[in-house]
């Protein structure tokens, strides 16, 4: 017994020689061609209020599309004065410039260069004092130059001119809140602020929210120190509201006793009145770091620790190999071995700085082969590198054997990175060849990395009529333009086929989605296609189809007399209304399904959740074979030095009508239909801009009563007609007709706060200008008399409601 066991000690010392021998030369293996990433060298800009710094900026290597790079807005009282904070680093700053632009970027209204910064606690400074006259309550664009010795780098953020906003006060609030959360003695005095649901005892510190208990909002019983403080952000501010968002990092010890670090995000949403600042609402999401060092293996799984529970990763076919993303950085894991290589990070150990930390980038896995190469396109902001400042797409691929990653074709934009991820969260693609696919700015690209060419497979692709299958091996779209407009193209990206769906006479086709790799359509018949008494159109399909890319009906749906509408399609099932023709519109009868088939794949893995009193919930990937050893192995991957292969593309978002729903401070959604996005916005507790950034709707912006006179109706609404195209017409190139349909009436009562009188349905053949409200009425214009007279709120409701909500507005046009 004692020589088996001997001997089985002496196999397990050879083991773990080898294995470590092996990350020894993996990792300390150098040749010409292999090297670390360079380190960040721009510097960082902010703006003070009141002795606190906001709206920490990162520098740009190009210029930017102003009018589509909204990270935060800095507000200014009657001074009309910025004080801009640098922090250098180790860069050699010579002065600041600026330039002030209408919010779409068209127009420059001022700019200036300050030589003299002064300089104090390693930071320099410049206070900007602005001479133009700005519009009340109008946003502008500003880019701010620093000229350093390693050349010139731009910031972005948006002014304002406004009154009694508080700035000041806000962001000493979140800066105070935060830090009191970290202290237990302190906490006690947020208790006021916070809406518990004392029912909610399971503690998820990657969820939590104002309804979360004192306990857990002051972090439980995880004991956190302050390991990177945070400056606040100001996403959105009026006279009554404003949004902020603070990023920090936290460390504390697991259960093991080892020392994790978290970035942590919170999202505040605040309201200031005569006693004090109160709090609207409140989300916090932590995010730990992952650590292959002292990674915990058992044979549950790999455990990833505090995190939300959408993990982004890819197996191999055997489940050999396993690469997923925490936090911006790309592991793979192995079973079999125990091995972990971590493949890609921006951060720099513990010499990291908030630069590297910055988490504006996000990492699409490709593929994972047998070998446990893996293919990657990292988009985003470049926190350092060859391409540091610059916003783009990288694609590279990591050679297992050589534990090298190589970037095979770098395409910069000027859009930012909220703008980025809408576009590429929708596609992006690399085949067998070699070929990368990306929908950039409403055009699909086809990019050949070895020949460093591109070509443009179609154009004019709007995002809600693009789909694209689960693998991203297939994309349809619906062909706005040309000779095919109305067909449904579709594509196989391994191979370049396309196939073209065309439709029938007297019908229309519509694109649901994918079903795995399956296209889920819809078939319209023109007849179908309802306009009701307001003008509007709805439409239901008779017929849903699943078919292939080879042709093959995989299932068709259909009912006798009912119409499908509001197709969803999830991992397992897809959902979808049902209606009936009534007149000139369609009623709801009931919801059906289709359940998805999708086979199930041997070895997969699945995402656990498992608690304790220390962290809370946290995350662990759990594989179907058990680990052969519970002692990580960390290999870190070497950058190959390759000339750079750059590879410029058309990213100018086109002009044209567009609303932008931002929401607890980044891009949510983008919508053609203004109402839509209203109602979009409201659920977010958000705002809605246009195309020239021009505010359209804003949650908890509206005065509590305002009221107009006859004479500030614009000519072309004095008859209250509910003709569009007749309105557009009148109002020519001043303005542009909203048509808020379906929205509420305490949603378009902004719009007559905002100066903007509404169009109201009242009756079959009858409306009103919604002209002025207060606490217990609106006030009507009647364009019969002529007059104004108030109508009770309640009954103003009811009033609008039964003739079907039907509500037109307008927008002031920006004057070029």
């Amino acid at each position: 017994m004692k020589k088996i066991l001997r001997r089985i000690l002496l196999l397990f010392l050879l083991f773990v020689i080898g294995v470590t021998g092996t990350a020894f030369l993996l990792n300390n293996e150098t040749t010409d061609d292999r090297s670390d990433m360079n380190l960040p060298t721009l510097p960082e800009l902010m703006v003070e209020y009141d002795g606190n710094y906001a709206n920490i900026m990162y520098g740009y290597r190009e210029k930017m599309q102003v009018d589509f790079t909204r990270d935060s807005i800095s507000p200014i009282d009657t001074t009309k004065q910025l004080t801009f904070v640098i922090n250098p680093y180790e860069a050699k700053v010579n002065s600041l410039s600026y330039e002030i632009r209408t919010s779409d970027g068209s127009i420059v209204i001022e700019n200036r260069k300050i030589k003299n910064l002064s300089e104090a606690d390693g930071y320099q400074k410049a206070i900007v004092e602005i001479s133009s006259d700005l519009l009340m309550n109008q946003e502008y664009s500003m880019e701010i130059t620093l000229s350093t010795d390693k050349g010139d780098a731009y910031y972005y953020t948006r002014i304002v001119s406004r009154q009694n906003v508080n700035t000041g006060a806000y962001v000493n609030f979140v800066k105070n809140f935060y830090e009191k959360c970290m202290d237990k003695a302190t906490a006690d005095d947020l208790s006021s602020y916070i809406e518990p649901d004392e029912n909610n005892t399971t503690t998820n510190f990657s969820s939590i929210s104002i309804n979360s208990t004192l306990r857990q909002i002051s972090w439980g019983q995880l004991a956190p120190y302050l390991n990177r403080k945070g400056v606040p952000v100001i996403k959105d501010i009026n006279e009554t509201t404003a949004s902020l968002v603070i990023t920090y990092q936290i460390g504390a010890k697991d259960d093991s006793g080892y020392a994790q670090l978290y970035n942590v995000t919170e999202f505040y949403r605040l309201r200031y009145d005569e006693m004090r600042i109160r709090l609207l609402n409140f989300n916090r999401s932590a995010n730990q770091i992952f650590n292959a060092e002292s990674a915990c293996i058992s044979k549950e799984g790999l455990l990833l620790g505090i995190r939300n529970r959408n993990v982004n990763y890819m197996l191999n076919d055997d489940a050999s190999v396993v690469a997923f993303e925490q936090e911006g950085d790309l592991y793979t894991y192995s079973p079999e071995d125990g091995k972990i290589v971590r493949i890609f990070t921006f951060r720099n150990g513990e010499d990291s700085d908030s630069r590297d930390n910055r988490g504006e980038h996000n990492i699409k896995i490709i593929r994972v082969d047998q070998k446990g190469n893996v293919d990657f396109v990292l988009y985003g902001y470049m926190n350092r590198g060859n391409h540091e400042g610059y916003s783009g797409v990288c694609v590279y691929h990591y050679n297992s054997d050589q534990n090298v990653i190589e970037e095979r074709v770098f395409i910069p934009s000027t859009e930012s990175y909220g703008f980025i991820t809408y576009d590429l969260g929708t596609l992006s693609y690399v085949n067998s060849n070699n070929g990368l696919f990306l929908l950039f700015a409403q055009k699909l690209y086809l990019v050949d990395i070895n020949e460093g060419s591109f070509k443009i497979l179609d154009e004019g692709i709007s995002n809600e009529n693009f789909a694209v299958s689960d693998t991203n091996a297939h994309a349809a779209w619906l062909v706005e333009n040309g000779d095919y407009a109305g067909y449904i193209k579709e594509i196989d990206f391994d191979t370049l086929e396309t196939r073209m769906l065309s439709p029938q006479n007297d019908q229309q086709l519509r694109i649901y989605g994918f079903m795995n790799e399956d296209l889920v359509y819809g078939i319209v018949k023109n007849e179908d296609i309802l306009t009701d008494d307001n003008g509007h159109l709805t439409e239901g399909a008779y017929l849903l189809r699943i078919e292939g890319f080879d042709g093959e009906t995989k299932k068709e749906y259909f009912q006798d007399g009912l119409y499908i509408n509001k197709v969803t399609i999830g991992e397992t099932l897809m959902e979808f209304e049902l209606g009936q023709k009534e007149g000139n519109t369609y009623t709801f009868v009931k919801k059906d399904n289709i359940m998805n088939n999708k086979k199930k794949v041997a070895n997969e893995v699945a995402i656990e959740l498992i608690s304790n009193a220390t962290t809370g919930t946290q995350v662990r990937l759990a594989f179907e074979k058990n680990a052969s050893t519970e002692i990580p192995l960390l290999i870190v991957a070497k950058q190959k030095s390759v000339d750079e292969h750059n590879i410029a593309l058309d990213t100018q978002v086109p002009k044209e009508n567009g609303f932008y729903v931002y929401a607890a401070g980044k891009l949510n959604a983008i919508f053609t239909n203004p109402a839509e996005a209203i109602k979009s916005a409201d659920s977010l507790m958000g705002v809605v801009l246009n195309r020239n950034q021009q505010y359209v709707w804003e949650r908890g912006n509206k005065k509590t009563q305002y009221q107009m006179n006859a004479e500030d109706i614009p000519a072309p609404m004095l008859n209250a007609s509910l003709d569009q195209k007749a309105l557009q017409e009148a109002f020519g190139d001043s303005g542009t007709v909203l048509d808020l349909s379906g929205c509420t009436l305490d949603n378009v009562l902004y719009e007559v706060s905002a100066q903007r009188p509404v169009i109201a349905k009242t009756g079959p053949n009858s409306s009103v200008i919604i002209t002025g409200y207060d606490e217990y009425n609106t006030y009507l214009y009647d364009p019969a008399t002529g007059q104004i007279a108030p109508y009770g709120m309640q009954d103003s409701t009811a009033l609008f409601e039964k003739a079907g909500n039907i509500f037109i507005t307008y927008m002031e046009n920006i004057n070029h």
